[in-house]
């Protein structure tokens, strides 16, 4: 099911990976030179650095020496490459959490603010449209 959304949606990546790699041409596919099975194959194991890696925004197609060349950079000046597809992915996190944890925050506020009892401006507090206090 991916690999049918990555030649639908990366056509051309697929195609430059194939013929980069292997000297295999993806219109073999459509010609029945090739099975979708070999293609398949084929594309879950091309390097890292494959063009296929990169579409998208998943921040691949790095590979391993450009993971190393990048902890260089972080060892020598203590700070993260910033293209550092790691870096970027914790970022993302990071935000998602904060966001989730801000929609907690105003639910929870949303819920006081729900629960506490009304006041009138001299500060007494007034009983609620259908809340009589009897039982």
């Amino acid at each position: 099911m991916r690999l049918l959304r990555l030649i639908r949606d990366a056509p051309g990546a697929v195609e430059a990976d194939l013929a980069r790699f292997y000297a295999l041409d993806l219109a073999g596919l459509w010609r029945g030179d090739m099975s979708l099975r070999r293609l398949a194959v084929l594309v879950r194991h091309l390097p890292q650095e494959a063009a296929v890696h990169g579409v998208g925004g998943t921040g691949g197609g790095w590979s391993v020496g450009d993971y190393l060349a990048a902890d260089l950079v972080h060892a020598m000046t203590g700070h993260p490459h910033p293209a550092d597809p790691r870096v970027r992915r914790a970022e993302e996190e990071k935000r998602a959490r904060l966001a989730e944890a801000q929609a907690r925050a105003e639910r929870r506020r949303a819920r006081i603010a729900q629960d506490a009892p009304t006041r009138d401006p001299a500060g007494r507090e007034q009983e609620r449209k259908g809340d009589t206090g009897e039982e």
